[in-house]
């Protein structure tokens, strides 16, 4: 039974760089559109079996996961950088339109980019 610990462990841990190679394959490519198929190949998986291991160790589906991934990027630019447009930021991050990315942004964070950015200029002057 000990082997088989093992194996589930060494499994788990290859399992989880994956993810992280994931992470960096978005990170580096965050202005253009990913599919499951870019994901798949940057891991040497078949799209199958990339999908397969991504749902069983991640919360999020692909999507969801480059979604949030740049959303999140997103929102860290939107706090540091005032002087940055709403545009330009959607832009960077892969969204054709600022309104796309003003809906996208609103059902992930319960605000538009814009109250976050004021939110959070709110809160930097506060302190």
């Amino acid at each position: 039974m000990a082997i088989n610990d093992n194996k589930n462990s060494q499994s788990k841990q290859t399992y989880f760089r994956l993810i992280n190679k994931t992470e960096d394959y978005i990170e580096q490519h965050l202005k253009e559109p990913i599919s499951l198929s870019d994901l798949a190949n940057n891991a040497n998986l078949s799209e199958f079996h990339f999908h397969r291991i991504f749902t069983k160790y991640s919360t999020d589906t692909v999507n969801g996961f480059v979604t949030r991934f740049k959303l999140e990027r997103a929102a860290i630019f939107l706090k540091v950088s005032s002087k940055i447009s709403i545009i330009d930021i959607a832009l960077e991050y892969g969204y054709n339109d600022p309104s796309s990315f003003s809906r996208s942004f609103k059902k992930h964070f319960g605000i538009s980019p814009l109250k976050y950015r004021k939110i959070a200029r709110n809160v930097k002057n506060d302190n």
